[in-house]
């Protein structure tokens, strides 16, 4: 007998059942949830979905979520799992980039979502009370993550020693929003928001909470050491990212299309930015160091990535084959066989992960502390707001609020300090 294809609904760790469908449209695979695993109402939203799948219509867009779905479950009725549940298969459909794909938003929900599940999954979301939450937020704060023994973690990853203060109120916040959701959406008595509400975030500095330290600007001795170690493409977008103060994203982002060369300053405006879905416009100015930079790759195609992984990639392997001593062999022809296929499996557009990743690396075999390529950003707006002022470092930045600037240019200051003090002092 031919095995059944059709995706079948399995449990959540929520106590939801969900299926997993792939939506004919963007080709991504999403997860449906149905309701209480096991209940008559769940095996009837399955087959409206699978129907509505079949049948290759859009699934759960405002016009198709009561007909499949159904309506939302009462407040008395619903619990915080199935909450959780309801509210991530909105966001995935709500918090997207430009190409449809969830954004950090979603993730980060997710972690938060875990403490929450952890202490309260199956309580009613009518009985959750300000003191549930604080038991929540008290599992954030005694978290510890394990830390395989001898493991060297890279710059940006989680503390040992646990959870920063900040993490833990933002997640409190996320938590927060998921009740504030379930109002509206009438899963979540306006008076258990209204309780809820009062709960504020922890002080700086109270609850034996750590703060990480501020992020500081890299100088320029370690960055020009790590360029020795990079390759031609990798060391271009450093170099940009040095004297523009862009975020690594939207270097990476960069086209051949997207740069204005028409005047002596260039004017390089991503299309995809952190504040895009805001309606805000960015651009980045290159002068004459960055245009230097980025001389090389202006043959490009207008929509090839200036900054391609695969040619990162293709410099990095050169290198390596012309510092060789030794004859070629057959194991190191399959070796590069099997780093051709990797190759070919490479995206078109450096993931911010991966160019980290790279800057490690090449640090550590410049024999240099090791640095995050954020820290390019602040070190960008604390020369520009200690020469030139706090506003024009935050136009610089792309920022709105000056406030976010003088976080980034947090070693001005001192520079000013300095230069008064060599002066007057």
């Amino acid at each position: 007998m031919a095995r059944s294809r059709l995706p079948k609904p399995v449990r959540h760790k929520s106590g939801q059942a969900v299926v997993f469908l792939t939506d004919p449209a963007t080709g991504k695979r999403r997860a449906h949830y149905l309701g209480t695993y096991g209940s008559a109402d769940a095996g009837e939203r399955y087959r409206a979905i699978l129907g509505e799948f079949l049948a290759g219509k859009p699934i759960e867009t405002p016009a198709h979520r009561s007909a499949i779905l159904g309506p939302a479950p009462a407040a008395d009725a619903c619990t915080v799992g199935r909450l959780v549940a309801q509210y991530l298969t909105w966001a995935e459909r709500y918090y997207v980039d430009d190409q449809g794909a969830p954004t950090g938003v979603v993730t980060g929900a997710k972690y938060a979502f875990r403490f929450l599940l952890a202490e309260l999954q199956d309580r009613p979301t009518a009985q959750v009370r300000a003191c549930d939450l604080l038991a929540v937020r008290q599992r954030m704060i005694d978290y510890r993550p394990a830390v395989p023994a001898g493991e060297d973690r890279a710059p940006g990853r989680q503390a040992p020693q646990g959870l920063s203060r900040r993490s833990i109120n933002d997640r409190m916040q996320t938590i927060l929003r998921l009740f504030r959701w379930g109002v509206v959406h009438g899963m979540v008595p306006g008076g258990v928001w209204h309780e809820l509400s009062a709960i504020k975030g922890l002080p700086k500095g109270r609850c034996g909470v750590h703060d990480n330290p501020p992020v500081q600007a890299v100088p320029w001795p370690i960055v020009e050491a790590t360029l020795r170690e990079l390759t031609p493409t990798l060391r271009a977008a450093v170099l940009v990212q040095w004297h523009t103060g862009a975020r690594p994203a939207e270097v990476l982002r960069m086209t051949r299309r997207q740069i204005d060369t028409s005047g002596e300053l260039w004017v390089y405006k991503p299309e995809k930015h952190k504040c895009a879905w805001r309606g805000h416009a960015r651009a980045i100015v290159l002068g004459s160091e960055a245009q230097a930079a980025l001389l090389p790759f202006l043959s490009l195609a207008p929509d090839d990535p200036v900054f391609s992984p695969k040619r990162a990639w293709a410099e990095f392997a050169a290198a390596k084959r012309a510092a060789r001593e030794t004859p070629e062999t057959k194991q190191t022809r399959d070796r590069e066989a099997r780093a051709a296929a990797a190759d070919a499996a490479l995206g078109d557009f450096y993931d911010v992960d991966a160019y980290r990743r790279a800057i490690v690396r090449a640090a550590d075999r410049a024999d240099v502390p090791r640095w995050s390529p954020h820290k390019l950003r602040h070190a960008f707006g604390t020369r520009v707001a200690a020469s030139m002022g706090i506003e024009i470092a935050r136009a610089a930045l792309g920022h709105s609020d000056l406030s976010t600037t003088r976080r980034y240019a947090s070693g001005a200051d001192l520079e000013l300090a300095k230069r008064a003090a060599a002066k007057h002092g």
